[in-house]
This record gives C-alpha cells, structure tokens and sequence, in this order.
C-alpha cells in the first residue's frame, strides 16, 4: 500500500490528474490481468563502442544527464534542488544499494526521464522479472524499466540517454548490453534504433495467477 501512494503521489506531481488517472487505470487494469497475461517481447542486444555514431543531444535548454550509483548520491541530488520524487520508493532505493545504476534526466531540475541498468545478476534480478539469458561473466549488462514524463515525451531524450547509457557501460567495461522491449512499444523501439541493436530472440510472457512461463523462438515465427 505504501508503494502505491508513493507511485501516485509521483504521478499526480509529474503528470498532473490526467496522468494520475491514467496511471489508475493502468494498475485496476494489471489486477485483472493478473488471472491470465499474455505479452510478446523482442529481445535485442547492443553493442556498447558507439564512438562511430554522433551524439544526438536534444536542443532543450536545462537539459541535464545524471548518474545515480548510491542512495547517497539521491540524497545529493535533492540538496541541489533536484526532483528526486521517483526514489521516494523503498523498493528504488534498494536497487542502488543492491549494485543497480539509475541514468536520470532533468529539464531544469524537472525530473523529464529515468531509466535502470545493472551490471550483475543480484542487481538485475531484483528489478526485472523476464528470465532472458544475460552473460554478465563475459561482459554483458542489462537495463530496462524506462520512464519519461508525459510532457517531455517525442522530444528525443529517451534516445539520447541509451547513448549516455551505453558510453557508460562500455566505460566500466562491459563491451554488450541486452534488453527486452514490447513488440507494441513501438517509442522504445523506434528510440533505441539509433544505436544499431541486434534482435536475437522473440519472447511469450504467459501468467496464469502466480504460474509463469516464458518461452523464446525464432523472430519470424512470431505471431
């Protein structure tokens, strides 16, 4: 219950009623989806060395990139005056403390995006739920969870910070990155395109109350 008003009260500030609304209707709507779930996934995999391709900076002004790798550096943050609503959740606070890293953006303070990448296999499994093969003893990392605020949606940030995430993986050393993405989330896709990732695998995510099961195949036998 403590994680629901803290969600809502993040979505009342960030997106006003009409995004508090929507985001009610998103959770009565999961309730019920919780009998039997059905969604289809594309797994992609992505090179890090992205020296080749150009930055694409989105022209806003304020805009700022900030890397959280420590509760710490939230605590930082908010003294500086930044929007840290989104770490106001216990369950968020403990992915930093359990090796995970947030990549958030602010548009002159404003928190406008945040997203999630973990680098070992204890951070990963606290966060995502999808029991796709990620080799983290050769070098691959994971990241997912994205979230960009609904007035700062088709601005090009989203795709900005996968390129700020993946300088930063490939700066710690890790040469790959996988995730996986909705076939129906057609803005993560077409946002993460820039970056040239490599689709492996289609994945079934089936739930049946507390039964699940996921199963990948070839992309093209995907129906």
């Amino acid at each position: 219950m403590r994680h629901l008003r803290a969600r809502a009260a993040y979505l009342l500030k960030a997106e006003g009623v009409r995004g508090l609304l929507a985001g009610g209707c998103r959770h009565i709507a999961s309730l019920g989806l919780a009998v039997f779930y059905v969604e289809r996934y594309v797994v992609c995999r992505f090179d890090t060395d992205t020296s080749a391709l150009p930055v694409r900076r989105p022209d806003i002004d304020g805009l700022e990139v900030v890397v959280l790798e420590r509760v710490e550096d939230v605590e930082r943050l908010a003294e500086r005056g930044f929007e840290v609503t989104a770490f106001e959740s216990e369950r968020r606070r403990a992915w930093l403390q359990r090796g995970g890293v947030a990549f958030c953006a602010y548009v002159n303070r404003e928190s406008a995006h945040i997203a999630w990448v973990a680098m070992s296999a204890a951070a990963r499994e606290f966060y995502d739920e999808l029991p796709y093969r990620v080799d983290f003893e050769h070098g691959e990392a994971w990241w997912g969870g994205s979230y960009t605020s609904r007035r700062f949606r088709g601005c090009g940030i989203y795709s900005y910070v996968c390129g700020v995430r993946l300088k930063y993986l490939y700066d710690h050393g890790f040469p790959a990155c996988r995730d996986a993405v909705r076939v129906d989330n057609i803005a993560s896709l077409k946002g993460q395109s820039w970056w040239n990732p490599r689709s492996c695998v289609a994945g079934r995510l089936v739930r049946f109350f507390r039964w699940t099961s996921w199963r990948e195949s070839a992309l093209e036998t995907v129906q």
